[in-house]
């Protein structure tokens, strides 16, 4: 893998050209990224390969 798209492609299959995958799909697949800049860059393009529409779920921690 000689690139970004190369590597995502490699570990992530046919990503962009099938429906949702189950979550089992992802279960034993990673990129494991030395700084958050590069897993939030990572994390863009597999989303804009990925059909379908993107959600936002927010959460907070907090003790009560």
């Amino acid at each position: 893998c000689d690139s970004p798209h190369g590597l995502i492609d490699f570990i992530y299959p046919g990503i962009a050209s099938t429906p949702l995958p189950p979550p089992d799909y992802f279960l034993n697949r990673m990129i494991l990224a030395p700084r958050n800049a590069d897993v939030s860059e990572i994390n863009g393009t597999i989303l804009d390969a990925m059909s379908g529409e993107a959600r936002t779920y927010f959460s907070a921690d907090k003790i009560i």
